[in-house]
Formats: C-alpha cells, structure tokens, sequence
C-alpha cells in the first residue's frame, strides 16, 4: 500500500511540474519584447526547476560581452549592490564556450569557478544550460540553490534544457517583432515625410504658378508701359522661381532614389571658386553686398563632380546673398586639410539659432519661413549631394552672428 501511495504520489509531482512547465511555455511565448521574453524565461525556470536564484544572459555580437541579463530572485536592490554584469570567466563562460549543461554541488568547490564579486549572495548548488541556435550558443540559463535538495538532479537539468530552447526560439521571435516594429515605424516615418514632402511641393508651386499667371493678366490688361514693364518683369522673376523649384525638386527624388552618379573629373578648387562668385556679381551689387573670395596659390587640385561642386556652390551663395543685409561682405574660402579640402562661405545675415540649424537640411524648412526667401530646398539638396561627393557639408552660426557653410570634400574624391 506504501509502495502505491509513493507511485501516486511521485505521479502527482510529475504532473504538477509537467502542467507548470506547460504553463510557463504559454507565458514565454505571450511577450513580444525581449526583455519581456528573458525576465518569463528566468522566473518559470526558477520556479518549475525549484530554485532559489536564476538568471538568463544574451550574448552580444562580438560574442566576448552580454547584452542582456535577467535576474530571478534578486531585488533590485540586491542586483545594484552586486554592481557590472558576469563577465563570464568562471562556470557561466565554460556553459558557452563547450556548450553542454553543467551541474555541481558545491560552485566554490568546482574547478573551473571564477569567484563571486564583492556584496554577491552566497550560492551552492548549481545547474547551467547553454542557450542555443542551430550550433551557435547566444546565452545561457542557470539555476543555483537547490530548493529541498542539496544539488540539482537529471531531471532537472533536462526541464532546463527544454526551457533554454523555448527561450531560443521566443528570444528569436521577440528580435524579430522588435526588428519588425521598428522598420514599421521607419516606414510610417517615411510615410509621413512623403505626404508632407509632397503637400508642400504642391503648395508652393501653386503659389508660384498664381502669381505668374496674376501678371500675366494684368501684362494682357496693360494699358501703359510702365504697368507692363512691371508685369513683364514680375513674370519672368516668378517663371524662373518656378523653373528652379521644378528643377530643385527632381535633384531631390533623384538624390533620395540613389540615381544621381557623380562623374569625376579633377577640378581646380579656385577656378570652381571664381566661377561661382562671377555669376553673382551682378546679384551681390544689386543689394550692395561685397563678394570676397580668398583664393590661394597652391591649393591642390580634388578629383570630384565639376557640375554638382558648382551646384552646390552656387546654392550656399545663392542663400548668403539672399540672407545678407546692405553693405555687408560675402566671403568664399578655400583651405586644405589633410586629404581634404574645406570651401566655406560665410554671411553677415541674422545668423541662425541653435535649435532650426539641423532643421534647415530639411526640405523647406526656413529659418523664418514667412519670409519668402528661397525654396527651402537649396540646403537639403546640397547637403545630400555633399554626401555622394563623399563629403560633408555643416553650418556654424549663432543668432545675430551671421552662418558659416562648410563644404568638406575629400581630394582624391571616392574613385576606386
């Protein structure tokens, strides 16, 4: 009868814990973070296996350090004193690096112990399973504190095992909905941009396009010179606003889809620099603005795209006169830097503050943006065409202190 009551009760025990097991299965696969994943992997071992302590670690990239790490049984308290994470050198490595479960009744007394840092609990028995993908090991989970027993036994290894592989595949299944979730957010991101990108397209072509099409009405109506001087001239200045606008924007769907390819010529930086402050004499002296370029001898020649150089050139004295005052001075400067050259251009404006300069490489962004100035496009192109160029393109200003631009370019540009 003894003998029943015992096989009865060591089959109640078993499907206690098999029911436990089952349930702790449902719970890992019911988070979708993986520290949600880790902390249910880490409490049903501890409680199916029946331990005082356990912990779960991931292995970071480099496969030396962990990127994440649950505790078990530990306060918060208890795991701040305990201070920086295992760096497995100790029993915790030896699971990882000949990946087999190992188990021992005494960790001080094993031969491959590392040692506990200082203000850790005192543990003895221990029982720890690598965490397993295919043949890479990418954790580890262990137990230690036998609960009623003074060592883990085969039975428990083998739960812990089953559960180190459920915590493989749910560990996968929460990067892979975390990945998901973030690439989601990129594109609604993406998304968002392109409505906007396209909502303020269209505005300001309408804009452009009323007010073109309101001179053209009063230059058919006009019934003096004077009027349709006027008109004609307002006109032709908004034509080409409109023009440029088009022309801006197909650089920018162009730069965005990865098809603007440089072609690579050597160029002379000061010729590039002449050239470009040539064509705004006339722009400069009509808003009495001073153009200094400082050129000097000896600057060495850069292999890079001739056009998208003057283009963007071009753009940063476009928006330095734009944004000038009266009487003030342009500067345009090149200077060597190692393997690279620096064109800078520098303005006497109203400077911009620290919080719109990263904005202003963005499409239509303006520093103040019901002033008319510009399309606010001109940056944003320029910088990304920096980028192709393999270069960088920065601005250095404060309120009330004029804008620097720099133009960074490497000298052998990216010809391989």
């Amino acid at each position: 009868m003894s003998s029943l009551k015992g096989f009865r009760s060591e089959a109640e025990r078993i499907e206690q814990r098999f029911r436990r097991l089952i349930s702790a299965g449902l719970a890992v696969f019911s988070h979708h973070t993986l520290d949600g994943v880790l902390q249910e992997v880490a409490d049903a071992a501890r409680e199916v296996v029946g331990a005082r302590y356990a912990a779960l670690g991931v292995l970071a990239p480099d496969s030396q350090h962990l990127s994440n790490f649950v505790t078990s049984g530990l306060g918060q308290a208890e795991r701040e004193r305990i201070g920086d994470l295992p760096s497995g050198r100790g029993l915790l490595g030896v699971v990882i690096r000949e990946a087999r479960p190992i188990r021992t009744t005494d960790i001080a007394r094993h031969p491959q112990r590392f040692g506990f840092p200082p203000h850790h609990p005192p543990m003895q028995s221990f029982l720890g399973v690598p965490i397993t993908t295919g043949k890479t090991v990418f954790g580890n989970l262990y137990l230690t504190d036998k609960i009623g027993a003074t060592a883990f036994d085969a039975e428990d290894e083998s739960i812990a095992v089953l559960l180190a592989t459920q915590a493989a595949v749910a560990v996968e299944s929460a990067r892979l909905y975390e990945e998901s979730e973030r690439l989601l957010g990129q594109v609604r991101g993406m998304q968002r941009q392109r409505d906007l990108f396209f909502a303020m397209m269209n505005h300001e072509l309408r804009n452009a396009l009323t007010g073109v099409f309101g001179w053209v009405e009063r230059l058919v109506a006009a019934k003096n010179p004077e009027t349709a001087a006027r008109a004609t001239h307002e006109v032709y200045e908004g034509t080409e606003h409109t023009i440029t606008l088009l022309n801006n924007f197909l650089d920018l769907t162009r730069l965005d889809a990865g098809k603007v390819k440089p072609v690579w010529r050597e160029v002379d930086p000061n010729e590039a620099v002449a050239r470009a402050v040539s064509g705004f004499a006339p722009a400069a002296e009509a808003k009495r603005v001073t153009l200094n370029a400082d050129v000097r001898p000896g600057t060495p020649a850069l292999v890079t795209d001739p056009v998208r150089l003057q283009q963007i050139l071009v753009n940063l004295l476009s928006n330095a006169i734009r944004h000038s005052p009266a009487d003030a001075t342009v500067r345009v400067a090149v200077s060597a830097q190692g393997g690279t050259l620096a064109f800078s251009v520098a303005d006497q404006g109203p400077g911009v503050p620290a919080e719109y300069r990263d904005r202003l490489f963005e499409p239509f962004e303006r520093f103040d943006p019901h002033s008319g100035l510009g399309t606010g496009l001109g940056l944003p192109i320029s910088r990304r065409l920096a980028e192709v160029l393999g270069g960088e393109l920065h601005l250095d200003s404060g309120s009330g202190t004029g804008a620097i631009f720099t133009l960074t370019l490497p000298v052998s540009g990216l010809v391989s």
